[in-house]
């Protein structure tokens, strides 16, 4: 069997008839109206040995229990399929994790939303399934200066956009284009009310009025803090960054070859960092946060291996720093890859992802200064657990 794809979407925007919180900056920042949809996409890929669907939401973040839940249930109906759900990190979007409430005291959490959003996130995906077509790969990596900026390490910038396109096996015409970028989804700031998936939204906007083919985006290592280069924080600047990344990817797939026929593989294991952060645990105290420790105060989640043909994509629990970025895909490329991405925020958010060398806990978490990464990470202990799995498995 040639390799084939499927592909659904949905939007998920919260209705304003309720309060909504929104994430990503501080607390008690509530939608006013709605710029543009956020959605829920997925791309199935199927060949002889394998099935999975890579799915990309348009929110802060989607805890490990819900991704497990909406798994279960989408394997119920596709039994064997595996899953990746990766969150943008969209900062315009509801509170989705418990942090954004009114206050410090109370989660932004709306579970009503939570329902209804589990339903059309494991609707699309089971959609996706339906009506496969063969196609063949065109893929690419290629640096786009200029765009983000690593505010906490301004020596340390990962500008590279990794991008692969689905093309119908036949006729060539394209179907599904993936994009994947390092950079918080945030150019509006933390005064904008309006509901919006940020640079991610137009990009996709861009690559399908110029293609006529879906596409889908991936947040990668964008930690520390890669946000975009902007000056004003406008909805216009989020446009150009759209523009701009996609007018380099598509430029970049168009001088890709075609590669017929890519296999692909997947490989999954499940890690168990230690959570030190006192942060964390003052937020489980209050509710805001679930509490997922074992006995011995670890969290469980995983990291992921995807191989399509010679495009490998790394999947990690959340927000890597692009030191740790870089390193990996230099690794995964030595290892044989084409071309090497990582995909942040996936099946998890654990928060930041540092390296062990550069993790420091600030003695005053409520004033961090330059280590603010570090109040909003499970600890230290994650980030060369996180890169020895993904390095073993390769």
């Amino acid at each position: 069997m040639m390799l084939q794809i499927g592909f659904s979407q949905a939007i998920i925007t919260p209705s304003l008839d309720r309060t909504v919180f929104l994430a990503g900056f501080g607390q008690n920042r509530r939608a006013q109206t709605i710029h543009d949809d956020l959605s829920v996409r997925a791309l199935a890929l199927k060949d002889d040995n394998i099935a999975l669907i890579l799915t990309a939401l348009d929110l802060i973040g989607f805890f490990r229990r819900d991704v497990l839940d909406v798994t279960r249930r989408v394997q119920a109906s596709a039994p064997g399929v595996h899953v990746i759900i990766a969150s943008t990190h969209a900062h315009h979007g509801p509170d989705t994790m418990g942090l954004w409430g009114s206050n410090s005291s109370h989660s932004g959490v709306d579970q009503q939303y939570m329902a209804t959003l589990k339903e059309q996130v494991i609707a699309t995906m089971l959609s996706s399934l339906e009506n496969l077509q063969a196609v063949s790969l065109k893929t690419a990596c290629v640096h786009v200066p200029g765009v983000a900026k690593n505010a906490r390490n301004p020596e340390i910038v990962d500008d590279e956009l990794t991008v692969a396109q689905f093309c119908l096996f036949q006729t060539s015409q394209p179907v599904v284009t993936l994009f994947d970028f390092p950079c918080h989804p945030e150019v509006l700031w933390e005064h904008n009310p309006h509901i919006t998936a940020d640079y991610p939204g137009a990009l996709r906007r861009e690559v399908e009025a110029a293609t006529g083919a879906r596409c889908i985006f991936f947040s990668g290592a964008l930690g520390g803090m890669m946000t975009p280069d902007v000056v004003g924080h406008t909805f216009e600047e989020a446009e150009q960054i759209g523009k701009k990344l996609s007018q380099v990817g598509l430029q970049a797939l168009n001088r890709a070859e075609t590669i017929i026929n890519p296999e692909i593989s997947f490989v999954k294991k499940e890690i168990t960092p230690k959570l030190t952060n006192i942060l964390f645990k003052l937020a489980f105290r209050r509710k805001l946060l679930p509490d997922v420790r074992n006995r011995d105060g670890c969290v469980s989640t995983e990291v992921n291996l995807l191989k399509i043909g010679p495009l490998w994509l790394a999947s990690v629990p959340g927000e890597m720093l692009p030191k740790l970025g870089l390193a990996l895909k230099d690794s995964i490329r030595q290892a044989g890859a084409g071309v090497a991405g990582v995909i942040g925020l996936a099946n998890d958010e654990l928060g930041y992802i540092l390296p062990k060398e550069d993790f420091h806990f600030p003695l005053n978490p409520f004033n961090p200064g330059r280590h603010y990464e570090e109040t909003m990470s499970v600890g230290g202990e994650i980030g060369p657990l996180v890169v020895e799995t993904i390095q073993s498995m390769l």
